[in-house]
């Protein structure tokens, strides 16, 4: 056990960064480092010959080997819910090589190109495997598409909606009382009335 807790203690994790122009998000991807550090450097090679910068719906990436973290913090970034498209993304596997396909002729855009065709929207995830994701994080796509379109978009809080119910709840005991009582004085009325003719009957047949 104690050598179970002191080896995750040791596992550090590097952070590849993309930044995506069209989604105007920055995602995080955690590498475990100690195993593929060589793999790592070579990345980092590669990103350091392209001058990073934003166009259209492309990506840019980053990555820093020096100011490496814990797994414990690699795995609570990973729970953060700030962007909409992506979460970011824990991997404890062993990375292959990333090979951009840069070349000495490539302008500065197209190396930027290259490098999002290879890691896009996090492709990166071709090259490392052993994610590190809990179940309850998994997109579900049918979540949205069970739910009815005149619903609300943000639901009452329980307690003010309990308070919606109860008035509306005495509104319909009042307006029942109100139809209670709309039903009487229209049988009294009707009474009243059947009296009335029954008096101009009495009438009549007196002789």
């Amino acid at each position: 056990m104690t050598s179970i807790v002191s080896e995750e203690s040791q596992t550090k994790y590097a952070i590849l960064m993309e930044t995506n122009g069209e989604e105007c998000e920055s995602w995080y991807y955690f590498i475990k480092y100690n195993g593929n550090e060589k793999s790592l450097e070579h990345l980092k090679k590669q990103l350091e010959q392209i001058e990073m910068y934003v166009i259209d719906d492309l990506s840019t990436f980053d990555i820093d080997l020096e100011n490496l973290v814990s797994a414990e913090t690699a795995k609570q970034m990973s729970k953060v819910e700030l962007n909409s498209v992506s979460f970011h993304r824990k991997f404890d596997g062993e990375l292959k090589t990333v090979n951009l396909g840069l070349k000495r002729k490539d302008s500065n855009e197209k190396r930027i190109m290259k490098t999002h065709e290879k890691l896009g929207f996090g492709n990166i995830d071709e090259y490392i495997d052993q994610e590190d994701i809990d179940p309850e994080d998994l997109a579900d796509e049918s979540s949205e598409s069970d739910h009815e379109d005149d619903e609300d978009l943000v639901p009452l809080p329980l307690t003010e909606s309990v308070v919606i119910n109860e008035v509306s709840n005495d509104d319909k005991e009042d307006s029942s009382e109100k139809e209670d009582v709309e039903l009487i004085s229209s049988d009294s009325m009707a009474a009243v009335q059947v009296q009335k003719v029954n008096k101009k009957k009495k009438k009549k047949k007196r002789r």
